[in-house]
């Protein structure tokens, strides 16, 4: 037998259907013109890293035919006939309601600073000439870089202006503006069939899905002091099934970035969140990331990180990891600079783990490379653009401002490497992702920004931020949350009261503002595409 499916994306955006809350993880309740009493009970099943929900029962019951052509899903359905538009403007919410005979999908495309419904109807013209295309809002502003929060459009209105109807080939266009600190939610209604549009300041879907067996959806509205904060997260029950690990943009070296859609995709994770921070001129990564006891990058400036093994145990803490460098003369040699895109005077190393190749990172570099525990070579690198190539069976050590060094590394000496951690445990842990500053140890809010690097000034910005939380029984939160309704976003202390809120009693902040993106299911759940920034990293979720 043939199973027709589509993924929570297809539904959500291209069939004009909303996922209820549901129990168990084999049926998805859906409302699509249907009683709130009344839903589709949906089953669902998984292919790799996707959800989909079976269409065929739904497909018999609503009148569309279904086929598929190469790799081309197609659904017919009998092209519906707009009864009436009306508009109304509330004070801080516009809604527009579409009647329309029979019910028929309806695809939502929303971006920055607009929006769009396509519904699959023919509308009269004379209903569409009520709805015409006006020149731009005089009551719209754009303020400066500074006011702006990053992520955002940056637009302040005083309400949102009145939607255009334009009509298509059996289509009917509805186009909107989309304010800054505005959404739009849609959602659709029976007796009579209705999609309902609304552009408002609360416009987030509460949700709670069991996704997958320990994996639930969630989002919702939190309250800390009169502020409300959409949040979006997902709760990953302790001893699921699922697993933990880093992901970045190219398995084959550290530079690089992309959408964390994309990188998802690189590493067929069923979901994700961006982590740690990087430099955007230069691709490179600012923290640690170490994968199977492998170190692709190191930890800079004793940031927050976070911990973890297979068997399901995390730690957060600050970490620093020190290198020994042991030559045969018997001088020794500290240094705290691994793989990393960090610079700052004295000794780095580099392995075949951060790729085939260094460049230099800054002019008059010295490097020394060693192979089999020996050094072969040196290099003066005068420039910032030559490739050097890293040896298979060992490393470049590159000395920046510390020429004074050199001396005490001759060719054909031998050299060992002694490592450590602090705390020391965390040098146990195959897995660990770096970013900071922490939030939470021990159920205490712990932000100190200074005491990792950060300026004063980052503490206390407000904007939109991702993070992680634990609970006492070893539930993991991956968190995002975006601006208050009114207001930006929340500040460290901020986050860390509502990671708080959710259960958590340890908590780490991960790079946010733009790049913060959680994605389920090839589907991004927090925001628009086109307002998330490419990023370096992430933490992705696994089947086991």
């Amino acid at each position: 037998s043939t199973l027709t499916g589509i993924s929570d994306k297809g539904m959500l955006l291209v069939l004009g259907m909303n996922p209820l809350n549901n129990q168990e993880i084999s049926i998805q309740p859906t409302n699509w013109f249907s009683p709130p009493t009344q839903p589709y009970r949906i089953k669902t099943q998984f292919d790799q890293e996707y959800r989909y929900l079976n269409l065929d029962e739904l497909s018999k019951t609503v009148g569309w035919e279904v086929e598929i052509e190469g790799k081309t899903l197609n659904i017919f359905s009998e092209i519906g006939k707009v009864n009436n538009i009306i508009y109304e403007e509330l004070s801080d919410v516009s809604r527009m309601s579409i009647d329309l005979n029979p019910a028929t999908p309806w695809e939502l495309y929303e971006l920055s600073s607009e929006w769009e419904v396509v519904v699959d109807a023919n509308t009269d013209q004379s209903i569409a000439d009520g709805f015409p295309e006006k020149p731009p809002e005089s009551n719209i502003i754009q303020p400066d870089e500074e006011q702006q929060n990053e992520g955002e459009t940056g637009e302040i209105v005083t309400k949102p202006p009145r939607p255009v109807v334009k009509l298509g080939s059996n289509q009917t266009i509805i186009k909107g503006k989309l304010p800054d600190g505005y959404g739009v939610k849609v959602s659709t209604l029976k007796s009579p069939d209705r999609i309902s549009i609304e552009v408002r300041k609360d416009a987030l879907v509460e949700r709670n899905i069991i996704w997958a067996t320990g994996l639930n959806w969630r989002q919702q509205y939190l309250t800390l002091n009169s502020d409300r904060f959409p949040v979006f997260w997902l709760q990953v029950k302790p001893n699921s099934g699922l697993k933990l690990q880093p992901i970045w943009t190219d398995k084959t070296q550290m530079k690089g970035t992309a959408s964390l859609l994309e990188i998802t995709n690189t590493w067929g994770s069923l979901a994700a969140i961006n982590a740690g921070y990087f430099n955007r001129n230069n691709l490179l990564p600012l923290g640690a990331i170490r994968q199977n006891n492998q170190w692709f990058s190191g930890p800079i400036l004793n940031r927050g990180a976070l911990a973890w093994n297979d068997a399901g145990m995390i730690k957060m803490a600050r970490l620093k990891l020190i290198e020994t460098l042991k030559i045969s003369s018997g001088r020794e040699l500290e240094m705290d600079l691994l793989n990393t895109g960090y610079v700052k005077a004295g000794i780095a190393r580099y392995t075949g783990d951060w790729g085939k190749s260094y460049t230099p990172l800054t002019l008059n570099e010295v490097l020394i490379v060693v192979e089999n525990n020996q050094i072969t070579r040196q290099i003066e690198a005068t420039d910032d653009k030559t490739q050097i190539s890293i040896p298979e069976k060992g490393y470049l050590l590159t000395f920046r401002s510390f020429k004074s060094a050199v001396s005490a590394f001759p060719i054909g000496a031998n050299i060992a490497i002694a490592t450590k951690t602090t705390p020391p445990e965390f040098n146990e842990y195959p897995h660990i992702l770096g970013a900071g500053p922490l939030l939470l140890q021990q159920g205490k809010i712990v932000v100190d920004a200074e005491a990792e690097g950060f300026n004063i000034w980052f503490a206390q910005q407000r904007a939109i931020r991702s993070g992680i939380g634990v609970t006492a029984t070893g539930e993991l939160l991956i968190v995002t949350v975006h601006n208050r309704i009114g207001g930006p976003g929340p500040d460290l202390t901020e986050l860390a009261q509502l990671i708080q809120q959710l259960g958590a009693v340890e908590g780490l902040n991960f790079d946010g503002g733009s790049s913060t993106s959680l994605v389920l299911g090839g589907h991004l759940l927090n925001r628009t595409p086109d307002t998330a920034a490419r990023v370096h990293n992430g933490l992705g979720l696994f089947w086991r």
